[in-house]
């Protein structure tokens, strides 16, 4: 009988705490909200933001309370009438909880997309809703219905002018990379969505957008393990974060997870060198391969 009392204490402590809890992150999140609407400037809204996405990352928070804090900012961010900021929590409502609300998520997410001037891809978003819940509530007469069609010319469109002016189209290649993510938000099921991810995240790279690139690595390494091109994105985020941007000590967590995560990868010996030669000069390099040579005879 005590044992059952002491666990009823315990119970009802824990339950106390976690709602202790809640209520404090609610308080605070509260007073930033009334700050940011008394005074909806740029900071205000970014600092709002930011409070949101960090509550998100708290361990401690549950999978039903992350997605009470993002439909709590969606709903805030709209009646304010700043778009921009509500779709970033749309779209990751609609990364991280697939589901029965997804289609009332799309349609809100189309909503802020055009309400921010983001009419080529909401015009993307509104052919890819309707051909898959056939309920014809957008208009789109006219434009390319063949999504496949449509990407083959936008990813033409990049390389269109490289002869005559030596230049990429950058904004060919970010209509690119939004049209691939409206594909995979509206069907994130189908076979052809993580190929689309891989081959969006190659041309925000080939355009130096480094922060896309690596959010669409990381979409495809959660969402799509199984894919055979996941191994991949993992190597190359570490390569870049080692070899162009220079941030060695990030480059080699990525290695060695990659090593501990895919131990026969054909990308493995690959790995190993670059994690040997990490840093060093090209005379470094060569003064090691040689030095490797004489060991080897």
């Amino acid at each position: 009988m005590k044992n059952l009392l002491y666990s009823f204490i315990v119970i009802l402590l824990m339950v106390s705490c976690k709602n202790d809890r809640k209520q404090s992150i609610s308080e605070g999140l509260t007073k930033m909200e009334q700050e940011a609407k008394s005074s909806p400037n740029e900071k205000s809204l970014k600092d709002l933001k930011k409070a949101y996405s960090d509550k998100l990352i708290d361990k401690n928070l549950s999978k039903e309370d992350k997605e009470a804090m993002m439909e709590r900012a969606v709903k805030y961010f709209t009646e304010l009438k700043k778009p921009a900021y509500a779709s970033s929590f749309l779209v990751k409502l609609l990364k991280d909880f697939p589901g029965a609300k997804t289609q009332e998520r799309l349609k809100g997410l189309i909503s802020t997309f055009d309400a921010k001037g983001a009419g080529e891809v909401a015009g993307v978003m509104k052919m890819l809703y309707n051909k898959k819940y056939n309920d014809g509530i957008y208009n789109v007469a006219g434009q390319e219905t063949d999504f496949d069609a449509l990407i083959k010319k936008t990813g033409e469109m990049i390389f269109s002018d490289l002869e005559k002016t030596g230049k990429l189209n950058v904004k060919a290649a970010k209509d690119y990379v939004n049209d691939c993510e409206a594909f995979v938000l509206v069907s994130p099921e189908s076979p052809k969505s993580p190929e689309y991810l891989f081959k969006a995240a190659e041309v925000a790279h080939t355009i130096k957008s480094y922060n896309k690139t690596f959010d669409l690595y990381d979409w495809l390494i959660e969402k799509y393990p199984n894919y055979e091109k996941s191994p991949t994105a993992l190597f190359l985020k570490g390569y870049v974060l080692d070899n162009e941007l220079k941030k060695y000590d990030e480059a080699e967590k990525l290695y060695d997870e990659f090593l501990q995560k895919y131990p026969n990868s054909d990308l493995v010996d690959d790995v190993k060198t670059l994690k040997e030669f990490m840093g060093k000069s090209d005379e470094e390099i060569l003064k090691a391969i040689e030095e490797n040579k004489k060991k080897n005879k």
